[in-house]
């Protein structure tokens, strides 16, 4: 095993290398490929490896082979499908809230909830959308808020990169979806690519704030309802 050394001078460069690749940026749990140089410290003895370039091809791959390996595995064991065919509440007033509190997604979404007048409650679950071990711990997050009785979980975040949205497309996360038994709407922040949480979800919209639109929306079209009733 070798330390590998990423000087400043060339950290910039492989930054900018991954993002106009696709998207990507250094960060915990990324398997990537680089290209080193290996120099030796005689007085020492010890052989350190110099990171100069990074081959963002292999990463991409790695993670589209592993997404579609998952897809796959989800599919034949029944879990691509199940929490979409859970039934949604006509009246979906309470909901458990995954996200992490204080942030812009956390903000937006509860903010158009409120715009509404609506006597939305909400369950919420402070949790870490990014970082090392996060995927876990959304995971838990899910399981956590679905015991309290919603009538719909919302799992939100805000944009990021393919690296920063790496943990919605994690095993761990698809599989507290599926499991889960309320149904569970999506508003993650990326506007090209779907992830596996957003598959495996209920129902998946763009951005926490479209998220929470949607759940004014099924109140308003029950209200409607009942109003003609009334009428």
């Amino acid at each position: 095993v070798f330390n590998v050394a990423l000087w400043k001078g060339v950290r910039s460069g492989v930054q900018r290398t991954l993002s106009e690749a696709g998207g990507l940026a250094l960060a915990d749990d990324l398997l990537i490929r680089t290209q080193v140089r290996l120099e030796f410290y005689a007085p020492r003895g010890r052989i350190q490896l110099i990171m100069e370039d990074i081959d963002p091809g292999f990463t991409l791959g790695r993670l589209a082979v592993e997404r579609e390996r998952l897809l796959r595995t989800l599919a034949e064991t029944g879990l691509l499908e199940r929490n979409g065919r859970l039934p949604v509440p006509q009246l979906p007033l309470r909901i458990g809230l995954v996200t992490s509190v204080g942030s812009a997604a956390h903000g937006d979404f509860c903010a158009e909830l409120g715009r509404s007048n609506m006597p939305f409650t909400v369950l919420e679950r402070d949790t870490r959308v990014q970082g090392e071990g996060v995927a876990d711990e959304i995971a838990e997050g899910l399981r956590a808020v679905a015991t309290y009785g919603p009538d719909v979980v919302a799992l939100v975040r805000g944009g990021g990169s393919t690296a920063d949205l790496v943990a919605f497309d994690a095993e761990a996360v698809a599989r507290a979806i599926a499991e889960l038994p309320v149904p569970v709407w999506t508003g993650i922040g990326h506007q090209v690519d779907r992830s596996i949480a957003d598959e495996v979800a209920h129902t998946a919209f763009k951005t926490p704030t479209a998220c929470a639109a949607a759940l004014v929306e099924t109140v308003q079209v029950f209200t409607n309802l009942l109003e003609a009733m009334r009428s």
